[in-house]
């Protein structure tokens, strides 16, 4: 049952709560030295979860500060922050909410509440307004602002996909060279390691992500469960799916098993259709995001950084792929609704299908990205849901994983910039007031109090579905058609991903040296 909207109101105004002790350490000098230190043994209060995090990174009161870190006085003349990012004209699913407030009627209450919070917060310490420069393409705006030699904006945020390429074009600044004069601190909790580790090559990282964005949760994978149907088809079987999750035991095969359990021909039509009931509804990215949270790389690093090409060096994760690819190329007119080619589709937005298909009750799973699950908001006669992770290749996979898509936004700055020691400084106090307002308002309210139907989702979020996100070279840069190989496959009906990957080998090893040559010879 969803939460009332008092329970709601009650958790965002929690959050307004967190704003009193960031408030008084604004109040101290800007050189930013906070007395004493603090030992947090456990989560604070309120909604920022800070059990484990070292104190240096800590305020008094528990909350996230850069106040005892070795960074410069700021002594900036600028009086705006300027941000570019992407509107919604264009991008009517993924466009940023998290750096402006009250942009969008989309965006939830509590998320416009926390950025503004700490925006407020920023001008009122720093003398910096905080602008959302928005626009329909944020990389072509930096290649034609570095063109003209127009300083528009200050920092920017495409999707992740984007930056790969203005990257090797030598557009941006290696965020890393920011670090010694202490304007960035990369290794700070409110900087992705995962993502600076991975993005980073030949030492450089030109672009990353952390708390300054909620993108890479909203694009992030699971799979969400109609759970009146699980009860009515699966549960004697099969027992509690959250617990199946706890002991390991949900795997591809099983999930299968139960997808074929509820499909059936329902809407009286010959064949299966859109109408029907199926087990689940997805896309020709089902395979690819499977292989990818099973443990697999396709793309990961050598000794000295450098890109190294690991797909098909294991014949366990082709031979997997293979079996993927058969499994669900066959499940296409029987449990599984291939959105992209299933023929009762054809004419309709195939985004718009797979949330109807789930939100009017007639698929059992919905692979989707945490954006999908927003939209599940506007079906009022949806069955409750659950939301479990992505499934394990089998029980002997360690963990489960999640895919951070390339629709994630990559924080960087543009060699257009003004200032860039004043965009690295900033980038680091809106992070770190992300950490403490942004991400929480996006997290504790937006998704778990009015996107989770229960407690168990919640907690497959904390423990399971984002506890370990991959970010995956190949599958951001995609050198040589690598990461959209599968996916490739699949649209075509094909599972030779042996073949596949012998032709276009060569064109991966090429597009990786090129990758090393750019960002080498960038200085």
């Amino acid at each position: 049952m969803k939460l009332s909207f008092s329970r709601l109101l009650a958790a965002a105004l929690g959050l307004l709560l967190l704003a009193i002790p960031f408030l008084a350490a604004c109040e101290e000098d800007s050189a930013g030295t906070a007395s004493g230190s603090s030992s947090a043994t456990g989560a604070t209060p309120g909604l920022v979860d800070v059990e484990g995090v070292d104190s240096r990174y800590l305020d008094d009161d528990g909350r996230y500060t850069l106040d005892k870190l070795d960074r410069p006085e700021f002594n900036f003349a600028e009086k705006e922050f300027r941000v570019c990012v992407y509107n919604n004209v264009v991008q009517n699913t993924y466009f940023s909410e998290e750096i402006g407030c009250d942009m969008y009627e989309t965006t939830d209450d509590a998320i416009n509440e926390g950025v503004r919070t700490r925006n407020d917060l920023v001008e009122e310490r720093y003398g910096v307004k905080v602008v959302a420069y928005a626009v329909d393409d944020v990389a072509a705006v930096i290649h034609q602002s570095i063109t003209v030699g127009d300083d528009t904006f200050d920092a920017a945020m495409p999707f992740m996909n984007w930056c790969t390429g203005i990257a090797q074009e030598g557009c941006l600044w290696d965020l890393k060279s920011f670090e010694e004069d202490g304007y960035l601190h990369l290794e700070a909790p409110w900087w992705d390691q995962d993502a600076n580790q991975m993005l980073s090559i030949a030492g450089r990282l030109y672009f990353t992500t952390g708390d300054i964005s909620i993108m890479q949760k909203i694009v992030s994978g699971a799979f969400a469960f109609n759970k009146k149907m699980y009860a009515e088809y699966c549960a004697d079987k099969y027992g509690d799916l959250y617990q199946m999750v706890r002991d390991g035991k949900w795997t591809v095969d099983v999930m299968q098993e139960m997808a074929k359990s509820v499909a059936a021909d329902i809407d009286g039509e010959p064949g299966m259709s859109y109408k029907d009931r199926w087990g689940l509804v997805g896309s020709n990215g089902v395979p690819s995001g499977l292989l990818l949270c099973s443990g697999e790389t396709l793309v990961g690093k050598d000794g000295n950084d450098y890109p190294t090409l690991l797909f098909g060096e294991n014949e366990a994760g082709v031979r997997y792929a293979q079996d993927l690819l058969e499994m669900f190329t066959e499940a296409s007119s029987e449990w599984f609704l291939n959105v992209q080619t299933n023929e009762s589709v054809q004419g309709r937005d195939i985004w718009q299908t797979t949330v109807d298909v789930f939100g009017e009750n007639r698929s059992l799973f919905y692979s989707t990205a945490f954006s999908g699950v927003k939209k599940l908001r506007n079906y009022p006669n949806m069955d409750p849901f659950g939301m479990v992770p992505v499934p394990k290749r089998d029980e002997n996979q360690d963990q489960y994983y999640s895919l951070s898509g390339g629709y994630a936004y990559g924080v960087c700055i543009p060699k257009c910039v003004r200032n860039p020691q004043f965009s690295a400084y900033m980038l680091d106090v809106l992070a770190c007031g992300g950490k403490n307002f942004v991400t929480p308002a996006y997290y504790e309210i937006a998704l778990k109090l009015r996107d989770s139907s229960d407690a168990e989702s919640a907690e497959m979020l904390d423990n399971y579905i984002f506890k370990h996100l991959v970010y995956d070279l190949g599958a951001f840069y995609d050198f040589g058609g690598i990461s959209s190989m599968i996916t490739n496959l699949m649209a075509s009906g094909s599972s030779d991903v042996s073949s596949e990957l012998e032709k276009i080998h060569d064109g991966v090893l090429q597009a990786i040296q090129k990758c090393v040559d750019a960002y080498s010879l960038d200085e």
